[in-house]
């Protein structure tokens, strides 16, 4: 029986950045994932000559996250090609436009919200989980096109079903964030060595520091005696019969930090060890309604189609003919080494209501629904040479970030009751944007097992 300081459940952002925090603190450490592939939900795969993710990806860290997490375990982050400014559909005019346009004229109300959000401190915006960003604005201006910049962005980052329907603290943590750090409203890149890159090198430093990372090895249960984590339970290779429970190998360990999402972590986490309160937030939040959904779509054409430098993000709030807020970029002019020679691949989603993914007719029919309405926002992309749906339902991108299911209000990451069991996940408690948000959950965790905060990350925020 293997035996380890700390099992990690899942290579993606929060288990790899969890496995290199704590290998680099001289734990022994065994992350476990049971795919093939590195990355969890932002993993990179080969498609037909084209390198494409789950769902679009860029990184939203201004460098006091992941970034410094690589730094830390002694790897490089690099910050490729940077978006700059956000071209916006106007679906009334049926025209494109700047988002630098709907507050070309007088910025004084835009800089006195910018100042009154830095001068906030992280804990009052703490106090903000249950009402809207549009609340919080509203209290220093009624400009808006101030509005406007929040809200575009918010659809760009954190995702609803209904675009003005965005927490306040959640949205604002970032944007805040952003100002402080690169003093500007949003900052997102590319990472230089590609996502599959960006992966490698971060289990290459598990692994330098003495930690171990397991691929096509799924964890089958945390095992949990007398109200301690005892091991982990692995899935049995070479199963005959389906209906066999018989468990696999055993790894002997007194802690486990889970990186699972509320929609699956209970498969693997016995829920009769945790309060029924406790489950029953992880329960509500898995609601299939609370899933963060999209139509996911590449579509590579020989010409480029954008009007705007390639490298910047356009967003929406609805196409000529889908009610589906959403975005695009070119992933050719972030990342040329992921798309064919003489070809350009465009990466694009458009949202849609968490409960309506399992509806095979419906969203089959928001696919087309949503491709006539890219065709005419970009003619261009009807000449595309081709395509590849993927819908982003399951998994989906996380949970809608709403008022009153954000921060204070979704699970702990310290599971109640059961000493040595944690959440990594940005679907639990945990603040910012995907894969920088997955990364400060597990600093957040890794440093409440560790029993004090890592001095190199200083005292600023951390979920």
């Amino acid at each position: 029986m293997s035996s380890y300081d700390v099992v990690v459940i899942g290579a993606g952002a929060a288990g790899l950045s969890a496995g290199a925090l704590l290998a680099r603190d001289g734990r022994s450490v065994c992350v476990l994932e049971r795919s093939p592939h590195l990355g969890g939900r932002a993993l990179a795969v080969d498609d037909e000559g084209f390198r494409v993710n789950l769902g679009g990806h860029l990184i939203e860290d201004g460098g006091s996250g992941i970034t410094k997490i690589f730094e830390y375990v002694g790897e490089e982050l690099i910050h490729g090609e940077v978006s700059h400014d956000m071209p916006v559909w106007d679906n009334e005019a049926r025209r494109w436009g700047s988002i630098r346009d709907r507050y070309s004229g007088n910025k004084t109300e835009l800089k006195k919200v910018i100042k009154a959000l830095v001068e906030t401190s992280w804990d009052e915006l703490e106090a903000w989980d249950d009402r809207p960003m549009r609340t919080w604005i509203h209290q220093h201006t009624t400009d808006q096109s101030v509005v406007d910049l929040f809200e575009f962005l918010a659809v760009l980052e954190c995702l609803t079903d209904n675009w003005w329907d965005h927490s306040a603290s959640d949205n604002l943590w970032v944007r805040k964030m952003h100002y402080e750090e690169r003093h500007m409203a949003a900052y997102s890149c590319w990472p230089g060595q590609g996502w599959d890159g960006m992966w490698r090198d971060l289990a290459g430093a598990v692994g330098r520091h003495g930690g171990e990372v397991r691929l096509n090895c799924a964890a089958d249960q945390v095992l949990i005696e007398n109200g301690e984590v005892v091991g982990v339970a692995l899935g049995r290779d070479g199963i005959v019969v389906p209906n066999d429970v018989e468990p696999g190998e055993v790894l002997e360990t007194g802690c486990v930090i889970s990186t699972l999402p509320v929609w699956s972590v209970l498969r693997v986490v016995p829920d009769w060890h945790l309060p029924d309160w406790y489950v029953n937030q992880i329960r509500y939040l898995a609601q299939d309604a609370y899933r963060v959904s999209w139509l996911g779509l590449y579509l590579a054409t020989e010409e480029p189609v954008t009007m705007y430098d390639p490298r910047e993000l356009s967003t929406w709030l609805a196409t000529p003919h889908s009610p589906t807020p959403g975005f695009m970029y070119d992933q050719t002019a972030m990342d040329p080494d992921s798309t064919p020679p003489g070809v350009h691949l465009y990466c694009t989603g458009g949202v849609i209501p968490g409960f309506k993914g399992r509806d095979r007719r419906y969203v089959g029919e928001m696919y087309d629904r949503f491709e006539a309405g890219l065709f005419e926002m970009y003619p261009g992309l009807r000449d595309h040479v081709w395509r590849r749906r993927g819908l982003v339902f399951d998994p989906p991108f996380g949970v809608v970030q709403k008022p009153m299911l954000v921060g204070t209000f979704r699970p702990h990451w310290r599971a109640p009751n059961v000493e040595g069991l944690y959440f990594a996940s940005e679907t639990f408690r945990s603040r910012g944007i995907g894969t920088d948000r997955a990364a400060r959950a597990a600093l957040t965790c890794v440093e409440d097992y560790l029993g004090h905060r890592i001095a190199f990350f200083g005292d600023g925020w951390r979920y």
